[in-house]
């Protein structure tokens, strides 16, 4: 099972979920996909969404799933990092209307500079990403007050 989530901003973000659907379609993800979907709006053909869980929903899911294909939240990221998952990022975007900004690409360059997680937009990235995500090499994640969690605190703090 893969689990998406996209946390709980007050912004659509139909584009990840019309690259899972083209995924599915495709072949490329061949197993059940949960979403959490939040606040968008499109109408996946192919899995499940809820808009929201609780967080002992979500650790149950991201326990449960072969990876975690997520939106670019420090929080989502570090929570499934720290159960061990290996996470698929996928950044929202100002110029789609899914943020009021760019952080999130700029947090997914530091996760995935830093050997954390793996970061796709395309279907092509997902076609690498989805069917070898386990065999990918990842920098294990130990949460402590680094300089990167202090770099990204204090960016978005500037906003």
């Amino acid at each position: 099972m893969i689990f998406a989530i996209v946390g709980t901003q007050r912004f659509q973000f139909n584009r990840m979920f019309e690259l899972i659907d083209q995924a599915i379609e495709s072949g490329i993800i061949e197993e059940e996909v949960i979403a959490q979907s939040g606040y968008t709006d499109y109408k996946p053909k192919y899995f499940k969404v809820e808009p929201f869980f609780s967080q002992d929903q979500i650790n149950d899911y991201v326990s449960q799933s072969r990876c975690v294909i997520s939106h670019a939240g420090v929080g989502t990221i570090t929570n499934c990092l720290e159960m061990g998952k290996p996470v698929i990022v996928i950044p929202r975007r100002q110029a789609l209307g899914e943020h009021v900004d760019n952080h999130q690409l700029e947090i997914s360059k530091v996760f995935h500079d830093s050997g954390y997680v793996a970061v796709a937009e395309s279907l092509e990235e997902m076609e690498d990403l989805v069917p070898n995500i386990e065999t990918l090499t990842f920098q294990p994640y130990i949460r402590k007050e680094s300089d990167l969690i202090a770099s990204i605190k204090n960016y978005v703090n500037s906003l």
